[in-house]
């Protein structure tokens, strides 16, 4: 399985919280993974957001983990190319959350109306 770096530690939480099964949270956000990587890679994603948003999504970058806060609408891009139930995608959602919290110790009252994302470079 995929290496989910930060985000590892949350699946299982996550995962019973939203009452599904922890396999298919972990694939979803390896294919996610996958995905961003294959964009042609992570910094390049970030670049483009930091051109296509009024500020700096980039919260924090710890060797390959970058911790952003994008628009709702960034999830939603997401949510419409990986094949996931509703359920498992707000688990995913709670783990991306999870691992920002934990990753930048930015509570969510902090945040605005933005969401968090954490991408790992390849390695």
């Amino acid at each position: 399985m995929e290496d989910l770096g930060p985000l590892a530690p949350h699946v299982a939480d996550a995962a019973t919280a939203a009452g599904v099964d922890e396999s298919a949270v972990r694939r979803t956000l390896a294919t996610m993974q996958a995905d961003v990587r294959a964009y042609p890679g992570v910094a390049d994603l970030v670049f483009e957001y930091r051109r296509a948003f009024e500020y700096d999504p980039l919260v924090r970058r710890d060797g390959r983990a970058y911790y952003l806060l994008v628009p709702p609408r960034v999830w939603r891009e997401f949510a419409a190319t990986l094949e996931a139930s509703a359920a498992v995608l707000a688990a995913a959602r709670a783990v991306h959350d999870r691992a920002f919290t934990a990753g930048t110790e930015l509570p969510p009252e902090e945040r605005g109306d933005w969401e968090p994302l954490v991408f790992l470079a390849s390695s």
